[in-house]
């Protein structure tokens, strides 16, 4: 259908009335994906604009520039292992808060982190606002 949604993360057009947006599972499927193919245009979309993270680095990335410097400073085998359910609290409407384990690896090299995101429903669409990352010290844990 022309003009119709293609974006996996944006609403869907069905006979001209737009459907539900996608769950926040969805955006993780994509922020996943994404990472894993180092698909740096793919992956910054995902995230607000004025968005924050606090990664690996002491360093706080700012707005959608900030992201893409820091992610496209990771070397090509680092990709996403394993992402474990997320938990999911809806804050309000259109605000919801994950906390879940992640299992990043550069090539056969494990790290296990933390990962807390803020997300914000905007257009009918997820986009991260604050994403946190840390090393976890017991990857069993």
């Amino acid at each position: 259908m022309a003009g119709a949604a293609t974006d996996p993360t944006k609403g869907r057009r069905r006979e001209g009335i737009m459907a539900p947006p996608p769950p926040v599972e969805a955006l993780l499927e994509h922020w996943i994906d994404a990472f894993t193919r180092h698909d740096l245009d793919a992956h910054v979309a995902l995230y607000a604009p004025e968005a924050t993270l606090f990664g690996a680095i002491d360093e706080l990335q700012l707005g959608q520039d900030g992201i893409r410097a820091y992610f496209g400073g990771r070397g090509p085998a680092v990709r996403v292992a394993r992402y474990h359910p997320p938990r999911v609290t809806a804050i309000a409407p259109d605000v919801v808060v994950t906390a879940a384990h992640v299992d990043f690896a550069d090539g056969e090299t494990p790290m296990p982190y933390r990962m807390t995101w803020t997300l914000v429903r905007r257009g009918g669409n997820w986009l991260i606002a604050q994403h946190h990352g840390s090393p976890r010290r017991d990857p069993a844990a």
